[in-house]
């Protein structure tokens, strides 16, 4: 409870913390000037940007755009996904020559190998760059350690995405505070997503919240995930980014899959969520209505969206929650929708 209450006194950065902040600009910034001088080094290393940020914020929808807009670089990407159903994954299948997916959740202890295995083998590929998209429940930390273990790689940065429609509530909430300070704090780059879903005074409020728990730290506003390529790659030398030795606990959550999911009819899923007292964080997938048409649900907190998919997608959603029971609660009213 202490850790969480230091987190709330989000006015009151540290010396210690801006101190940090500031060293972490300078050996940046030193590590860049003789990085530039090498005329050949010793060692071909791939650069690795890592795309973080609690559920729901918008990671996908950022490296969607960056998948849609590579300019000259090759790309390959990495995605860490929760759930047994890897939607995320599948809504970029088909932007990019080399994808990997980890599944269940977090790219750190069990996975860990993983990932270290698949990075090494990109770095033997002629690619320009790796993104992994970590799940939102991932801690930033274990994965650079990961890539900083790899004498083959480097850690080009490290880009947070923040949703500021659910900031204030998430960093009010003792079990999630500690991660998403965690994901803020250890970013090059903080990108506010969904300026198009809100106004000019929840920005605000959501910048101001970022600067105190990341004094320092850069952002930019961004809607539909729209960032140009060459901010996010090279955050390290663009950005500031608090190293943390913080050991935290786990983030604890539960998922499940409804599958098969429908036929439902859009209309009674969308007035199930309205009137629905859910806890989910978040929900993903796909259903088919009585006539077999797809579409793609999406669920952050209280907000949901549904629209028509066109392409081929398994008819499955993903439930995610804080507690078992909240999750089997959100299955159970799903499931209420195969009596009507």
């Amino acid at each position: 409870m202490t850790r969480c209450s230091k987190v709330n006194q989000r006015t009151k950065p540290t010396l210690d913390a801006v101190d940090a902040a500031w060293s972490s600009v300078l050996s940046t910034l030193r590590f860049a000037r003789l990085h530039s001088k090498e005329e050949q080094p010793l060692q071909r290393q791939l650069d690795v940007t890592l795309l973080t940020g609690f559920l729901g914020s918008g990671k996908t929808t950022v490296l969607s755009h960056l998948l849609e807009h590579p300019g000259d670089l090759r790309i390959a990407v990495i995605v860490n996904d929760v759930g047994a159903v890897e939607v995320d994954a599948h809504l970029i299948r088909d932007m990019t020559s080399q994808q990997i997916s980890l599944s269940n959740g977090c790219v750190c202890c069990a996975l860990s190998n993983d990932l270290s295995d698949q990075l090494q083998q990109l770095s033997a590929d002629l690619y320009d760059v790796v993104l992994i998209e970590a799940s939102g429940v991932a801690d930033p930390v274990n994965i650079s350690h990961v890539i900083h273990g790899l004498p083959a790689c480097r850690l080009d940065g490290i880009v947070a995405v923040a949703d500021p429609t659910s900031l204030d509530t998430y960093l009010d909430n003792p079990q999630i505070a500690s991660l998403l300070s965690r994901q803020l704090q250890t970013a090059h780059l903080v990108l506010l997503s969904k300026s198009d879903l809100t106004d000019e005074a929840q920005q605000h409020r959501a910048i101001d919240l970022i600067s105190a728990i990341a004094p320092g730290s850069r952002i930019i506003s961004i809607r539909k995930g729209e960032i140009d390529l060459g901010l996010v790659v090279g955050a390290a030398i663009n950005g500031v980014s608090m190293p943390s030795n913080e050991e935290i606990d786990a983030f604890p959550f539960a998922s499940t899959v409804v599958s098969p999911a429908g036929p439902w009819h859009p209309t009674d899923v969308g007035r199930l969520l309205d009137k629905a007292d859910h806890q989910l964080l978040r929900g993903k997938g796909w259903f088919a209505d009585g006539k077999k048409n797809l579409y793609q649900l999406q669920i952050v907190g209280r907000r949901w969206s549904i629209d028509g998919w066109r392409n081929d997608a398994p008819c499955a959603v993903v439930l995610i929650g804080a507690h078992e029971g909240n999750v089997a609660a959100a299955e159970t009213m799903f499931r209420s929708l195969d009596q009507l």
